[in-house]
């Protein structure tokens, strides 16, 4: 075929460095940090989407995905690229070759605009998969994922073709498949339990960079492997640490953080691997993605490590999407960087943006602004920069509103856990016949003075209960808040309440109202708080039908 032939003496420029790009050396993926599906429609030529940066906490961009093709970027004409694209599939009789090799030709030339030619290019491969290579798959899921692109539906279905092609694969096109199916949302079980088979048994086969992309496709995809997870991090933590670099580290610790692993004999290691890895050449959107995996698992992060990647976000603020910047400023908050200059560099791109476009931020990340500028102010002070008014009101309204969203995505079973809470904490502070326990549950929401709200306060010991359901807490063993709630806890402090947490496993274990009341009073003075008299009053006899 004319077209192929054409295609591959393009792709010849770029071969050598497409090796090189598979096996993970230095290329930052489209779709490294991002964990969404593409869409779903019937219609292939209609629905190849671009995958949208940061999407559900992704962290790449357009200097990311370009980075990624600009290891095999070859020169020409994009327009004739893509119109011989486009005639080659109008022919048909397109092979998996052929169809790699025009993804790869898009993808090296960063044409990835042309939805209706990459619509036609998912039709082929979904016509042809199961006539798929190994070599073949490998590069049509790179390119995919290289140049942002996807159609969930026909990559979903790739995944058959991946499990049977498993033993035939290297350990470098393993990890381009687990790492761009994860990417688009692609949990098939099969796979990835052959997939977590096979590293664990051979992780020394495996290369640092290969480890953190399967580990990272596995968190993509939304499925925690804690086998999968052991073998990586002993690898890592072996012969295989000393290649990683610092977009390894990044992706492992975002992995971890997306799977809610906070393992304290991990993580102030990576701190510091992080730190010593990190060069003026990373991207910084792979540096972010590290800096929130810490933050978000509530880890205690390397000095040093904080001030060299401050000094990189500093140097690349404008090279970061809006979305990238509240990343940044929320996970720099959190782990207690104080730096002014880099707060003013963020705050004041941010605030332009937001000002200039309200919608440019998604509400969940606008309540993430709010306790940035918050935690900001409240550990700089006077000196702390801060954003526009009017931005700072609009992000702690929509701080309420992704509260208030929380509670009802948690069902009603989070529902009763919240209500029981509220009912131990009034029975816990003094409250014993109905109509007080209902009058002290209704008097705990406070707001605070700045705007913040409390959900159950306890003004006379000036505590606020921190009730914390499972997505609240670790999934590894000892289980601990992660990162937001110690945002939370921080902002209570520094206004004044002592943070009481109470866990839903602990708590749903007590046998019945008073033993929960005790849990309660047990947490506020776990917490560092007198509550002598609160249990005097709680252990004494009580008799509902007394005078």
């Amino acid at each position: 075929m004319r077209g192929a032939n054409t295609l591959r003496l393009l792709l010849s420029a770029g071969a050598q460095r497409l090796a090189a790009a598979q096996a993970g050396a230095t290329v930052s993926s489209s779709a490294a940090w991002l964990s969404g599906s593409a869409s779903t429609s019937n219609s292939l030529a209609a629905a190849a989407t671009q995958l949208q940066a940061m999407h559900r906490r992704g962290f790449t961009s357009s200097r990311t995905s370009a980075a990624a093709a600009a290891q095999a970027q070859v020169s020409g004409d994009v327009s004739a690229v893509v119109a011989e694209v486009d005639a080659l599939l109008s022919r048909g009789g397109a092979g998996p070759k052929d169809i790699a090799d025009a993804a790869m030709a898009l993808a090296y030339l960063q044409a990835r605009s042309d939805r209706r030619v990459w619509g036609k290019l998912f039709e082929a491969a979904a016509a042809a998969k199961a006539d798929f290579d190994a070599a073949s798959l490998t590069s049509f899921l790179w390119a995919a994922n290289t140049a942002g692109v996807g159609h969930f539906k026909t990559l979903y279905e790739l995944a058959g073709p991946a499990a049977k092609l498993l033993p035939s694969l290297s350990p470098a096109q393993l990890a381009t498949v687990v790492e761009a199916l994860g990417a688009a949302g692609v949990n098939d079980t099969e796979l990835l339990k052959a997939v977590s088979g096979r590293v664990v048994s051979k992780a020394g086969e495996f290369s640092a960079s290969q480890l953190a992309k399967v580990l990272g496709g596995f968190a993509a995809a939304g499925v925690p492997d804690v086998a999968l997870t052991k073998a990586v991090l002993a690898a890592l933590g072996g012969k295989a640490g000393g290649d990683a670099s610092a977009k390894d580290v990044s992706q492992v610790l975002w992995a971890l953080a997306k799977a809610g692993r906070a393992d304290a004999s991990v993580l102030p290691a990576m701190s510091k691997a992080l730190g010593a890895k990190l060069s003026p050449g990373d991207a910084p959107q792979d540096l972010l993605a590290g800096l929130w995996g810490l933050a978000q698992l509530g880890a205690k992060a390397d000095a040093g490590m904080l001030s060299k990647a401050a000094g990189v976000i500093k140097a690349a603020v404008g090279e970061l999407s809006t979305e990238q910047q509240v990343y940044a400023a929320w996970s720099f908050a959190l782990l207690g960087q104080a730096d002014k200059d880099l707060y003013s560099s963020l705050f004041n791109a941010i605030g332009a943006a937001v000002t200039s476009a309200p919608d440019c931020v998604p509400v969940p990340l606008l309540g993430c602004l709010a306790e940035a500028q918050l935690l900001v102010a409240d550990k700089l002070g006077a000196q702390a920069p801060k954003l526009p008014a009017q931005v700072l009101n609009y992000a702690l309204s929509m701080h309420g509103v992704v509260g208030d969203a929380a509670k009802l995505k948690s069902g009603s079973a989070g529902a009763a856990f919240r209500a029981e809470v509220a009912e131990a904490t009034a029975r816990a502070t003094g409250a014993r016949y109905k109509p007080e326990i209902a009058a002290a549950v209704a008097a705990l929401p406070k707001v605070t003075a700045d705007g913040l709200p409390v959900e159950m306060a306890v003004e006379a010991l000036k505590v606020a209960v921190l009730p914390l359901d499972e997505a609240s807490l670790s999934s590894s063993t000892p289980r601990v808040p992660l990162g937001p709630v110690l945002a939370r806890a921080e902002l209570l402090r520094a206004r004044g309440y002592t943070p009481a947490i109470v866990s839903a496993p602990e708590f749903n274990a007590q046998p019945d109202a008073t033993a929960k009341a005790k849990f309660v009073l047990a947490a506020i003075k776990a917490a560092g708080v007198n509550v002598n008299a609160q249990e005097k009053k709680l252990n004494e006899p009580f008799d509902p039908y007394a005078d």
